[in-house]
């Protein structure tokens, strides 16, 4: 309470996360400083615990199941980008799994309104570095796609159970993001669906303008191939010449 920058993203993460109301979001009640000076936020609380405790008790999901979340994910994203905030740090264990097995995207703890002036510490990286995407790495603007990119990793480690990048440290890990060569899902596991793998490699390209134009695009195509379908704007053609 006595770092007044810290204070100043606190106040701002309450304000943003407060303003945002949707099905998939964690929702705010309340937020203020008690006399002693201590600063709160009074949260939604949901006991059914995180998707990362999920995937490191049973595994892998189902890619249907992995569908479904990403697709709740998405338009939660789709909310928050709608009132031009970034989330920053799209990860499971942001992703709160609720007893009938919805998912609701929690912690809007770095995200700050995209128009607003950036206070982050020099040098510094928000975000964690497994799901961090290239331009966070390199420490240049982030925007909605890098929110995508995030999930994206999400969506990788839901289908096979491992993240897409390793290393030994955390700028170790940042660099892989940055130049990397990514193993598309349907090579560690065969049975993933084609349209599934050609969505997560989508989402994992390095170039923000090679990934979905839009928060809807993907959501076209999550739809999609819950309902059975192939994706529509990601093809296998364009998976090649991503990778």
């Amino acid at each position: 309470a006595s770092d007044e920058e810290f204070v100043e993203r606190f106040k701002r993460e309450a304000q943003s996360a407060a303003a945002l109301s949707h099905p998939n979001i964690v929702s705010i009640f309340d937020r203020g400083a008690s006399e002693d000076g201590t600063y709160y936020i009074a949260m939604e609380y949901l006991p059914g615990g995180t998707l990362k405790d999920r995937i490191l008790k049973r595994g892998a999901l189902p890619p249907q199941m992995a569908v479904e979340v990403a697709l709740q994910t998405a338009e939660a994203l789709q909310a928050a980008h709608n009132k031009g905030i970034i989330h920053r740090d799209v990860k499971p264990h942001n992703i709160l799994i609720t007893e009938s097995g919805d998912a609701k995207v929690t912690d809007f703890g770095i995200a700050r309104a995209a128009s607003s002036s950036t206070m982050t510490r020099t040098g510094s990286i928000l975000g964690t570095a497994h799901y961090i995407s290239p331009e966070q790495a390199m420490g240049e603007p982030v925007g909605p796609a890098s929110d995508l990119y995030s999930l994206g990793i999400v969506l990788y480690e839901m289908l096979t159970g491992e993240m897409p990048y390793d290393a030994d440290t955390p700028l170790g890990i940042a660099m892989k993001h940055v130049n990397g060569r990514l193993i598309p899902p349907k090579e560690i596991d065969p049975s993933i669906p084609a349209g599934i793998n050609a969505i997560t490699v989508r989402l994992l390209a390095k170039d923000p303008a090679d990934r979905y134009a839009s928060d809807a695009e993907l959501i076209e195509d999550l739809e999609r191939v819950a309902a059975g379908l192939e994706p529509a704007n990601a093809t296998t053609e364009m998976m090649t010449r991503l990778m």
